[in-house]
This record gives structure tokens, C-alpha cells and sequence, in this order.
């Protein structure tokens, strides 16, 4: 905000070239995120582009870093899409000023002046200073706008702190550039009639009156005409009451920067209706921006807790609020009807005229708080609540303002304000276990501040233990404050309540809900999230807060284990619908039947078997645990069954190797020696693929040995192809093809059609590592047919992997590029997503070894977007390869 420039150690680092300082303010206005070349180009050219732009962009990076190496934690790399200057956004002018404004917000008004003065501060001149482009003009006019509003907010500031005379010369100078701007006239009248000068702030407002007049043909403001009638009749304003009714501000307040904002930022906003869940800060943020904004009320603050959800009392009736306003707005208490709509029509001309603030705290219900609103724009009401108060919305035009959590860093910052920086581990413990509502994180800090023997690790270890008895400190309890809630429930929601908590803490669907309900849930789970006791995560899923599950998971409910049970077959009967959706040719198995009631979610197709797997996942782990420890054996193992295939081409890792280890242990426990044998092979085979070799094996022998004793040479071929593949993922070839050969005799031998194709493909790509190359062609040039015939399309996509493999290895490119392609198309087109990512990561290999970087670059983009899709491992080496392409 000024000259564009670099400085280190104090002393500023010399730009020779115009354009590198044009560059340097492209990548800092967008400081640690990525800017594209293309865009680079645009911000220092414009229209006016050199012959190569690109090749004049790359070489005034390269001067640019040259003026940046002696600067500490700065780093100018290259990313993948673009350029990104990373730094830290306090080191840069702009950042710092955005971050100064924005701390600023809700804060107390001489905290607010402080703040807003180091922020206009950071100016040195006009923005941009030194940058000549399209682009920087248009930035450098909305900085300049930034800053006006800046400027103009914290004389607003000052105004309220009485420092009107310094604000005279400053005020003078910006009126007369800017004669038609109301705000900047309207301070300027109020600071000089506060600094005794009235005859200079009536001649102003002429002068204004003028300028609006002839060039606009418009006439003041009703704010400034009224300005100016009082300046003219200072005597006729009356000498009233002027109330003060906030309680005490919160003495460590964290967070809420986006919600502050929007409270100070909406000047034409007449109702708030903070809404949230108990305890998660509704009353700490309207008093919190009610203290800091008192200035802006100079008619006072009204305030008074309704109630609504006190176990204690009843909420407090209008009536009874009305004549305890309009007592202290000076009316004599014996001359105050009875009749709540008179009451609330003489409250609405009692504060007709005044600006005033009025904090309507823990309301029940809409009813309860029209008769308290005022009629007219010069008071602003802040209501709070449990409730969404959705009439108050629709019918006077509230603006909602829902509250969530506090982040993990807002919990930290609350924690350390009211406790200071000590035992850090215990204090990320604490933050955990506390999930981010303000009632628990202050409790915690209230027995820590009066129990100093007690240290957080102490505290910590309570709430890992007994969560909920440890925030209870007799005055303040979030067991009773949930219970205000829970018990002004109908008997429907209550039950569903309850059963929640027997429920996972995770995302619930409808569909769930109602297999817990056994019946149509939507009446009690509106009910529920009306009471701030679920919140919507998404179309269609419900959850609770760990806190309130807690609470939920101790209320009795009868029925439980019914509908627990309905909730697993739920899952397990929708899985198998999709399992089959996504491999039509996987061998069948059977099911428990389903419980009474539960009717599966319709899946159509492969997409939307997709994506119920996709946003159930979580809840499919969790109901198979439910099974595991119930001893529900048959449903714990044929959930993993129904799993398999989607664990399998989505690339999943750690998730199938929990669901198997505990299918595996339940099959054992029922005396299953077969099913054991089919688990251990698709356990080891998960293994496998996420390189867990000594486990692989252990499982793979113990599998093979079971079916062999069995007399079962299918499962024991498959068992012994699997050990081939691990024993080659080690290096040991010789090994893996003296597996292979054995399971291909043993699927010759079992009679099953197709699957000694299967064999094929493992010898062909054994072979391959071996050099042993046309014997492994004409393994896989076997296999394929064999596939095909039995459409096992994913086989297919296998084994023309396996020939773009051995193509590869012995030295024929183009070859190999042909039978990748076709092997990863075979897999896009069957669902084989993540496979398809494996065999074009390879493909995008063998063109960038050839030169072909448009289409390794284009092949590497697609299976990175599999990766990327999927939070793998995989995508952070590929992005690597693609910045060096």
C-alpha cells in the first residue's frame, strides 16, 4: 500500500525492472495461492502482449527470485496449474491491513480505534505505486475503496469516543473531495458541532443541501435532516431516562469473526435471530457485539432473559417484559395497563424516536417475541434462541444467523485466554474432547481456574473416562442445559432421541432414522433439528454433537436392540443391492434375512451404487462394529462380503483391512471353516495391495490350508494366486511362478468356466519380471479370450495391463501404449475407476519416455483426479511427476 517493493533486514532490496515489480504485485495480491502463467500474463500486460509473454514471464520469475533469496520463509514455486509466492501474510502490507480490519470487527471501540488505526497505518501512498497495467489500475481503485470505508468506519469509532475536535482538519479535507458523500458530510457535522463549532456544522449541511440540490436534485437524508433539526432546536430534545440494561460482557471471548462481521456490517438489518444448540454461545456473541457497538445506541440498551428454556420456570410472559421496559424508559409503573397489546403499542412509541439496542435473550418461541419488537428503523433487536423462530423470519424480515462450533483453533485460543499457555498436549486433549461448544470449553476452564491442584492433564484424562461428569461444575452442568431441550420434546422425538444415542455418532440418513424408528421419521427428526439437538450435514443426513450423543446415550429407551438390529440389516441388505450393481458376476451368497420392517434403499444403477457407498461408507463401518459386538457373526462377515467390491475399485486400503480382520474373527467364533477360508484370501489379498506382505502371506498360507483340507480346489487356487502376487511384489519371481503354476492346475481341476484365466494373467506378469517375455504374451494373449467369453470385464482391463507391462519391459513403446490405453478404457468403462488411474499413470510413463508430453500430461491429469478424488497417497508423487513433465 505504496511503493511495490521488497524489503530485508530493514533495508529495501533494489527492482531494476518495472515488470518483475509488476509480477511480484500479481503473485502477492494472491499470496500463497496458486497464480496461473496465463493469468500472470493478463496482470502485466494486459492487451498489450510481447511476442512470447510466456517465455517473458518465466524469465522475470527468474529475476524475481533473484530479488527475493535473501529473504527469510519466502518461497516462489512453481505448482502444478501455475505460480505461488509463499510467505507469511503478516510479511505483506495488504494481508496485514485485511487481517487488522478484520480482528477489528465486534471488538470494544477503543480496542476497535487501535486496531483500525495500525491498519490504515500500513499506507505509504497509493496502492500499487511503481505498477503500471490494466490490471493494477483496477486493483489499485478498489484498494483505494477498501481504504475509504476503512477510513470511514473508524471515524465512526472515534466519533463514539468523544474524539471529535482531532477529527475536524482530517474530515474537512475529505469533504471537499468527495461534497456529495452523506456519510463522510454527516460525520463531519457531528464532529464539528461536538466540538463547539454549530455555526461551521450548520453552514456544512447548507452547503451539502446545495450540492445534493443542483447536481442530484435530491434532498438530504432523514438521518442528516434530523442531525440538522436538532442542531437547530438543541432545547427541544427532551430529557429522558436512558437505560443500560447489558449484563456483564464476556470476559474471554474468541471467534465468531464471520458472525461479528455480519452483525457490524448490516446497517439495514432490524432483527437478529442468533440460533443454536445450548451452550454453543448464542448469549456470549449478541452480548459480546452488543457491549462493543453500546456507542451506536446512545438511547440505550434493553435487555432481558425470556427464559424459554429454563427447566425451572416458565418463560417469561410479554406482558410482564413490556412493563419492565417501559419502566425504565421513564413511565410510571402505576399508570401501566394490563393488556399485553396496549403495553406493546405505548413500548413502540416510547422508543419511536431513540436508537436503541434491543437484546431479546433465549426466547421460546416467535410468539413470545413480536409483542417486544420495535415498529420503527432506528432500533436494532438481537434475538437469541433454541428454536429457528422461523415466523420471526418470514413475517418481519429477521435475518437468521446459525451457529455452529468453534473451530479447534477458536476451542485453543478460548482455552489459553482463560487458563494461559501450559501443557499443550492435554490442552489439544481437552479441545478434542470438549468437539468446540463454548458451554463445555468453559466449564473445563472454571474448574481448572478454581481447582489449581487439578492440572488439564488431570482434567483431560476426566473427560476421556466420563465425558460428561467432568463438565459439571454444580453451578454450571451441559448434562442439565441438553436436558432443557430434551424435555420439552413430544413423545415421538423423545423416543427417536434416544435412540440416536444407541445409534453410531456419526451422519444418519433418513432412511436410517426411520429403521430406527420403525416407522416414518420426518415429523420427529424436524422436531429434533428445530431443537438444535441434530443439525443437517447434508440433503437427506443428520447428526448430533458428540456431546449431546453422549447425553442421548444415557436416556433409557426400550425396543433398542429391534431397532439396532433393523439399522444393520438396513445397511447390509442396501450393500448387497449395490455389491451387485457393481460386480454383476461375482458368485452369490447368502444373507441373514432382514428384520422386520426394514426396507433396503432402491440403488438403479452402478452410479447409484456409487454414491451410496460413498455416503455411507462411515456408517457401514460402524453398524458392522454394532454387529461385532452384539455377536451377530453371519451379519458381520456378509457385510464385509457386500463391501469387497467397492472397497476394492475405489482403492481403498486401511478401511477393508478393518472390515475383514473383524469378519474374519467372526467366522472363526461361529465354527465357519469355510467362509474363514473365503475372508482369509480377500484379507490377505488387501494386504497385499497395500503392501502388508508378512501379514499377507500369513493369511494366504492359513487360507490355502483351510481349503485344502477342505477339499475345496477353487478357494485354494485362489489363495495360491494371491501368495504368487505377493512373493513377485518382493522380488522373489521364481517363487511367485511356482504359485501361480499351482493355482492354475488347481482352477483347471476345480471345473470352474473362466477362471484359469486368471492364472494366465499372474504367469504372464510373472513372467515379464523373470525377461522371460514371449512365454508371458502368450499367457495373457490366453487369458483375454477367456475373459471375454465369460465377461469378466475387469480381467479384461487386467490382463491388457499385464500386456502393456510386458511390452514395456521389453523395450516395444508403442505397443505397450496401445494396450494400456485399451486396458484403462476396459476399466473406466466397467467402474474399475482406481485401476483405470494405476494403468494411466503407467500409460502417461511410457509417452513421457517417448516424448509424447501433450498426452502423458493429459493421461497423468486424468488419473490424478482418481487420486485426488479419493485423498491417495498416490496423487502427491504424480503431481510431481507433472511439474517436471
Amino acid at each position: 500500500m505504496g511503493e511495490v517493493g521488497v524489503t530485508v533486514a530493514g533495508e529495501p532490496v533494489p527492482i531494476k525492472h518495472a515488470r518483475v515489480r509488476c509480477v511480484l504485485a500479481a503473485l502477492l495480491v494472491d499470496a500463497n495461492r496458486t497464480v496461473s502463467a496465463d493469468t500472470l500474463v493478463e496482470r502485466v500486460w494486459s492487451e498489450r502482449l510481447p511476442r512470447q509473454p510466456r517465455d517473458a514471464v518465466y524469465s522475470y520469475l527468474s529475476r524475481l527470485r533473484v530479488v527475493l533469496a535473501g529473504a527469510q520463509d519466502v518461497e516462489l514455486a512453481r505448482r502444478s496449474g501455475g505460480y505461488v509466492l509463499r510467505t507469511d501474510p503478516a510479511a505483506v502490507d495488504l494481508h496485514r491491513f485485511r487481517a487488522l480490519v478484520a480482528d477489528s470487527a465486534g471488538r470494544p471501540d477503543q480496542v476497535r480505534a487501535d486496531l483500525l488505526a495500525q491498519a490504515l497505518g500500513l499506507w505509504s501512498g497509493e496502492a500499487l505505486t511503481g505498477v503500471d497495467s490494466t490490471w493494477a489500475a483496477a486493483v489499485r481503485e478498489a484498494l483505494e475503496g477498501e481504504r475509504l470505508a476503512v477510513r470511514l468506519d473508524d471515524h465512526d469509532v472515534r466519533l463514539r469516543l468523544g474524539r471529535h475536535a482531532e477529527l475536524v482538519a482530517p474530515l474537512s479535507t475529505l469533504a471537499a473531495a468527495r461534497p456529495l458523500d452523506e456519510r463522510v458530510a454527516h460525520q463531519l457535522i457531528e464532529a464539528l458541532a461536538s466540538s463547539g463549532r454549530q455555526a461551521q456544522a450548520l453552514a456544512h449541511y447548507e452547503t451539502l443541501r446545495r450540492h445534493l440540490a443542483d447536481e442530484l436534485g435530491v434532498d438530504p437524508s432523514q438521518e442528516l435532516r434530523e442531525l440538522h433539526r436538532r442542531l437547530l432546536s438543541p432545547a427541544e430534545a427532551p430529557s429522558r431516562d436512558v437505560p443500560r440494561q447489558l449484563p456483564l460482557a464476556p470476559a474471554h471471548f474468541q471467534g465468531r469473526v464471520d458472525e461479528l462481521h455480519a452483525l457490524s456490517a448490516g446497517h439495514t438489518v432490524l432483527i437478529t435471530a442468533i440460533r443454536g444448540a445450548g451452550g454453543i454461545g448464542k448469549t456470549w456473541l449478541a452480548l459480546h457485539w452488543a457491549h462493543g457497538h453500546a456507542g451506536e445506541f446512545p438511547d440505550g440498551q434493553l435487555y432481558v432473559n425470556l427464559r424459554g428454556f429454563d427447566p425451572t420456570t416458565s418463560p417469561t410472559a410479554p406482558a410482564v417484559v413490556l412493563r419492565g421496559f417501559l419502566t425504565s424508559l421513564g413511565t410510571a409503573p402505576d399508570s401501566l395497563p394490563d393488556d399485553v397489546d396496549t403495553l406493546a403499542a405505548m413500548y413502540r412509541s416510547a422508543v419511536a424516536d431513540r436508537r436503541m439496542l434491543v437484546v431479546l435473550d433465549n426466547a421460546a418461541d416467535t410468539a413470545q417475541v413480536e409483542p417486544l419488537l420495535p415498529g420503527t428503523a432506528s432500533c436494532r433487536t438481537l434475538v437469541t434462541s433454541r428454536q429457528p423462530l422461523t415466523g420471526l423470519v418470514a413475517t418481519h424480515g429477521a435475518v437468521p444467523m446459525p451457529l455452529d462450533v468453534l473451530t479447534d483453533d477458536e476451542a485453543s485460543e478460548l482455552l489459553t485466554a482463560r487458563l494461559g499457555a501450559r501443557e499443550p498436549e492435554a490442552m489439544a486433549d481437552i479441545v478434542r474432547h470438549c468437539g468446540g461448544l463454548p458451554l463445555a470449553l468453559g466449564i473445563v476452564a472454571a474448574r481448572a481456574a478454581v481447582r489449581r491442584d487439578l492440572g488439564l492433564a488431570e482434567i483431560a484424562a476426566e473427560l476421556r473416562s466420563a465425558r460428561l461428569d467432568a463438565l459439571d461444575t454444580g453451578d454450571l452442568s451441559l448434562r442439565a442445559t441438553i436436558s432443557w431441550s430434551h424435555r420439552a420434546l413430544s413423545a415421538p422425538a423423545s423416543v427417536l432421541f434416544g435412540l440416536m444415542g444407541l445409534a453410531p455418532a456419526v451422519d444418519l440418513s433418513v432412511a436410517a432414522l426411520d429403521a430406527l424408528a420403525a416407522a416414518d421419521s420426518s415429523a420427529a427428526v424436524a422436531e429434533l433439528e428445530a431443537a438444535h439437538l441434530v443439525v443437517r450435514t447434508g440433503p437427506g443426513h443428520y447428526r448430533m454433537h458428540d456431546l449431546i450423543h453422549l447425553y442421548a446415550s444415557e436416556q433409557p429407551v426400550s425396543g433398542g436392540e429391534a431397532a439396532l438390529t433393523r439399522l444393520v440389516d438396513l445397511y447390509l441388505h442396501t450393500a448387497h443391492i449395490g455389491e451387485r450393481l457393481l460386480e454383476p458376476d461375482r458368485p452369490p451368497y447368502d444373507l441373514p434375512d432382514p428384520a422386520p420392517g426394514v426396507v433396503p434403499v432402491p440403488l438403479a444403477d452402478k452410479q447409484s451404487a456409487l454414491a451410496w457407498f460413498d455416503a455411507e461408507h462411515a456408517m457401514i463401518l460402524a453398524v458392522q462394529r454394532i454387529a461385532a459386538d452384539h455377536g451377530w457373526h453371519r451379519r458381520v462377515w456378509a457385510l464385509a462380503s457386500t463391501t469387497t467390491s467397492y472397497h476394492w475399485q475405489q482403492g481403498h486400503r486401511a478401511e477393508p483391512l478393518q472390515v475383514l480382520r473383524l469378519a474374519v474373527a467372526a467366522a472363526k467364533n461361529a465354527g465357519e471353516q469355510a467362509i474363514t477360508a473365503r475372508l482369509l484370501h480377500t484379507l490377505g489379498h488387501m494386504c497385499a495391495r497395500a503392501g502388508l506382505n508378512a501379514e499377507a502371506l500369513a493369511h494366504l498360507e492359513e487360507s490355502a490350508a483351510t481349503s485344502a483340507a477342505l477339499g475345496d480346489p477353487l478357494s485354494e487356487g485362489h489363495a495360491q494366486l494371491v501368495l504368487a502376487r505377493v512373493w513377485g511384489q518382493q522380488g522373489d519371481y521364481r517363487r511367485a511362478k511356482q504359485h501361480a503354476g499351482a493355482g492354475l492346475e488347481l482352477y483347471r481341476v476345480s471345473g470352474e468356466p473362466g477362471v484359469e484365466a486368471l492364472a494366465l494373467n499372474n504367469l504372464g506378469w510373472i513372467c515379464a519380471n523373470l525377461g522371460e517375455y514371449e512365454e508371458a504374451l502368450a499367457h495373457c494373449a490366453a487369458a483375454v479370450p477367456i475373459h471375454r467369453a465369460a465377461g469378466r470385464w475387469a480381467g479384461v482391463g487386467e490382463t491388457l495391463d499385464s500386456i502393456g507391462y510386458i511390452h514395456e519391459q521389453r523395450g516395444a513403446p508403442a505397443e505397450a501404449a496401445v494396450a494400456y490405453r485399451e486396458s484403462a478404457d476396459t476399466f473406466w468403462e466397467v467402474g474399475h475407476h482406481f485401476e483405470a488411474a494405476v494403468t494411466l499413470e503407467r500409460l502417461g510413463g511410457v509417452l513421457a519416455a517417448v516424448g509424447d508430453r501433450t498426452g502423458a500430461r493429459q493421461a497423468w491429469k486424468q488419473a490424478l483426479e482418481v487420486f485426488r478424488g479419493r485423498g491417495l497417497a498416490e496423487a502427491d508423487a504424480l503431481e510431481q511427476r507433472l511439474a517436471s513433465l
